[in-house]
């Protein structure tokens, strides 16, 4: 689901930032001068200085207005005259440009992928258009520009894995992932229940934030402090999908998964997925707060501001949309996913970002010109080598540095890509929801869905 606003500007500011670094010693500017003039040129197989013959790149997404605004900080305004460089010296033009609607857009890209055009475009995708995209042959295999090293550090690993079949890959993304799910927790209400809030992240650094250490959390922080009977503070309140996606993941776990061979299949069933199923029905059970009569699907959220639940799991960006956790009176935290028994030993997220892809319609010379042209264009800002210049944009959305420094870092080092995305016409809903409102147990939900999302798969793997 697209969260457009925030999400289209904070997508801009990451490719500023993320592709920029944080300034060491930025080259002093002289008025009509710029500062990387001497930076030494990247060179072909022929060893002569790039030229692509004045080639003009579109980066074709749904959101970039055609005015390019004045750059607003030092950091901008060096991104701009380094990108001016590459263009001049490189013989090239590339811009970012929104060329349809949101909804309009995969249907664009597959028409331009299937028919081709005179346009030179690298194509901004997401999941809608991803999996169909791979099943009809209509993206160009990047594996074959052999002039782009892709081990770099600023090429995303997760993107290149997931559009991907054996030792050929079709998507690239030259910033990093944006952090996604995780548990937010009340400060106050863990004070009150005994708890060093800061202890969450002293576990997360040192290896024992786990399930096991998560529902301990949960049974002192679940009260009921008047003694009626009926609990005055909740453990959680969490969207249901939120929850089940990341618990999964911490456990070794998914839905759709990818095997050796390349091909997607059903792992809602595996022991790793059920071991996660069965905790989290133990979970729901025990330490979820009941949804109120007649409340909105949002319901959790105004909870957990309110003071009332001790935590709450989702998505990061879930401090900016809507500013739901703005003017909430308790401070929180925000620390991974805890690890489950099955889990590889690192904290992370799951990450499901745009991918950037070129038309297979391309014959090769044009293809591999339009991605190299890319590949310089997005080349880090020379003296801006620490990367932690991403943390500047985040930390006013947290109460705490250790949620920007410890967990984003986490969750920006260690990608996980989703791969039920790449399924056309799957949703999870109809196994989730079911499961986590009682009405079935896990393998009764994995029995009464396995056919149909077999069907599914199937069709995706042809």
């Amino acid at each position: 689901m697209i969260k457009s606003t925030w999400k289209k500007a904070m997508c801009i500011g990451l490719s500023l930032l993320m592709v920029a670094g944080t300034l060491t010693a930025a080259p002093k500017k002289k008025k009509g001068d710029n500062p990387f003039k001497n930076q030494p040129k990247q060179r072909n197989s022929k060893n002569k200085v790039w030229n692509f013959k004045d080639m003009n790149v579109i980066v074709a997404d749904w959101w970039t207005a055609e005015d390019i605004p004045d750059p607003v900080s030092q950091v901008e305004e060096d991104q701009r005259a380094w990108q001016d460089w590459i263009q001049t010296t490189y013989k090239f033009t590339m811009r970012n440009l929104g060329i349809s609607s949101w909804n309009a857009h995969p249907q664009n890209v597959a028409n331009f992928c299937t028919t081709g055009g005179d346009e030179n475009y690298v194509f901004v995708i997401d999941g809608r258009s991803a999996g169909p995209g791979i099943k009809a042959n209509l993206f160009y295999d990047l594996s074959k520009v052999t002039s782009i090293d892709w081990s770099k550090d600023k090429w995303d690993q997760a993107t290149k894995q997931k559009l991907s079949k054996g030792s050929s890959f079709y998507a690239m993304r030259a910033i990093s992932p944006e952090p996604r799910g995780g548990v937010f927790f009340n400060k106050r209400l863990l004070q009150e229940a005994g708890i060093d809030p800061d202890s969450i992240y002293d576990m997360q650094a040192n290896g024992t934030w786990t399930w096991e250490t998560f529902e301990e959390m949960c049974k002192k922080c679940t009260r009921d402090l008047d003694n009626d009977g009926v609990n005055d503070i909740y453990a959680m309140a969490s969207l249901s999908t939120e929850f089940c996606y990341l618990a999964l993941d911490s456990n070794s776990a998914s839905l759709i998964s990818r095997g050796a061979d390349g091909k997607l299949f059903n792992n809602a069933g595996s022991d790793n997925s059920m071991e996660a199923w069965n905790w989290i029905r133990h979970m729901v059970d025990n330490y979820e707060m009941p949804s109120p009569e007649g409340a909105n699907w949002d319901w959790m959220y105004t909870a957990f501001a309110n003071g009332e639940t001790a935590f709450t799991i989702d998505q990061e960006y879930t401090v900016q949309v809507g500013g739901r956790f703005h003017d909430m009176k308790d401070d929180y935290g925000f620390v991974c996913f805890p690890m489950g028994p099955k889990g590889d030993g690192k904290y992370k997220t799951l990450h499901d970002d745009n991918m950037y892809i070129i038309p297979g319609s391309y014959d090769d010379e044009t293809a591999q010109n339009i991605a190299k042209a890319f590949d310089l264009w997005t080349d880090p800002v020379p003296g801006y080598e620490d990367s932690d210049t991403w943390k500047e944009s985040y930390y006013p959305m947290f109460r705490d540095e250790r949620a920007v420094d410890e967990t984003l870092a986490l969750m920006l080092e260690n990608a996980n890509p989703r791969y039920d995305t790449l399924v056309a016409g799957f949703n999870s809903g109809s196994f989730i929801w079911n499961f986590w409102g009682g009405w079935a147990t896990p393998q009764e939900q994995y029995e009464a869905t396995k056919n149909e999302w077999q069907a599914l798969i199937n069709d995706a793997n042809r």
